[in-house]
């Protein structure tokens, strides 16, 4: 998840702003032809083979008084969520407040959820810039920042559910194909996750000499790859300066684990709702949402449709097996459904009361991103 979306934000310094330039290389209309296909295939494998009466029945047998204890979890994760990047933006700026810091991530969300290419990313440092005179680079720096803590979270939550949760070692089959999330997930925290995460331990307390050094190291395959690398250790590591000190840093860190604690219970709660919840547990719940996040790293169209039911559907058959495929097809609608019209009602209530326009902040937004900024963070001319 965390490559696809740094690689979607641009930014307002000269390095940083070299990150969308994967982006670009191509074409738009490519780009959502793709995102598109990529979710109209994992919609027809999800669903395919699928009771249509058992998946009725399902969605009728919902225990709603549980879910909606479950959809209540999900409201506190963005509350937690939103407080945890305000103590980010605070480190930048301490005058700005709560009710700031929750319009914007409640707006920023909604539209990561309804545009395409996560431009939703790209509206928070941007309504930073325009309400509190932050400095876009910096409203960008904290989201860098929120992302690779989410990034670290999330492996630690698949971890243990790897060594917690009953799963099994092979391959599930969704819609007829074999998904081995498991034997992925395993890979890729080995050669991946726990190397890249030294690496950049290491490099970051090398300070700027470890920014030169993985910029150059980057550049041998190609040189906007080397500008592509020291552009994001650059932005990550001048957002962890901006935290000051230990101190600054435990809140953020605190508020991330109960973030995704509370995430994971969420799952948990909702799942009861259904008659295959009875059979879930702690880690049980946080393999499905380590499922969601994974298949989210997709190119997915906008509102995720397909790819959010198809991650949804893997997970759940991975911890209770396919002979509940039917309710974990159900589970899908209802937990996209739930979520996203949660994200929609916080959004659009800002956006109207905040008297916000879409085009135009996605316009100023574009702008800011792709032109070359004053160093103070101010908008093109």
């Amino acid at each position: 998840m965390l490559w696809l979306e740094l690689t979607l934000l641009p930014v307002g310094s000269t390095s940083s702003r070299r990150v969308s330039l994967a982006l670009n290389t191509l074409p738009r209309i490519l780009q959502i032809f793709v995102m598109l296909a990529v979710g109209a295939v994992a919609l027809y494998l999800a669903f395919r083979g699928v009771d249509g009466q058992a998946f009725l029945e399902a969605l009728q047998g919902v225990h709603v008084p549980t879910f909606i204890a479950g959809l209540g979890l999900f409201f506190s994760v963005h509350v937690c969520r939103s407080i945890r990047w305000g103590r980010l933006v605070q480190a930048v700026e301490p005058r700005v407040g709560f009710r700031t810091y929750f319009s914007v991530c409640s707006v920023g969300f909604f539209l990561i959820n309804v545009l395409p290419f996560r431009l939703g990313e790209v509206v928070r440092p941007y309504l930073l810039f325009e309400r509190e005179e932050i400095p876009f680079g910096s409203g960008v720096a904290t989201v860098v920042v929120e992302r690779v803590l989410d990034m670290l979270a999330l492996g630690a939550i698949f971890v243990g559910a790897l060594a917690l949760a009953d799963l099994p070692d092979g391959p599930v089959s969704i819609g007829g194909e074999p998904v081995d999330l498991v034997g992925t997930g395993r890979t890729a925290i080995l050669s991946v996750l726990l190397p890249a995460s030294g690496l950049l331990v290491v490099l970051l307390a090398m300070g700027d000499r470890g920014v030169s050094l993985a910029g150059r190291l980057a550049g041998l395959a190609g040189e906007r790859m080397g500008s592509l690398v020291s552009g994001l250790l650059r932005t990550f590591l001048d957002a962890l300066l901006s935290l000051g000190s230990l101190r600054s840093a435990v809140p953020v860190l605190a508020w991330t684990v109960i973030t995704w604690v509370l995430n994971v219970f969420s799952i948990l709660v909702m799942a009861r709702g259904l008659e295959f919840g009875a059979q879930v547990g702690f880690w049980d719940a946080g393999a499905i949402l380590s499922s969601i996040c994974i298949f989210l790293i997709l190119p997915a169209p906008p509102l995720f449709a397909g790819v959010f039911e198809a991650a949804v559907i893997v997970g759940v058959v991975l911890v209770v097996g396919t002979e509940f495929y039917d309710q974990a097809a159900a589970f899908s609608v209802l937990v996209h459904g739930s979520q996203f019209l949660l994200l929609s009602v916080l959004g659009g209530f800002f956006l109207v009361v905040d008297r916000i326009s879409v085009r135009r902040l996605l316009s100023q937004s574009r702008q800011m991103g792709s032109s070359s900024p004053a160093d103070d963070g101010s908008p093109p001319a």
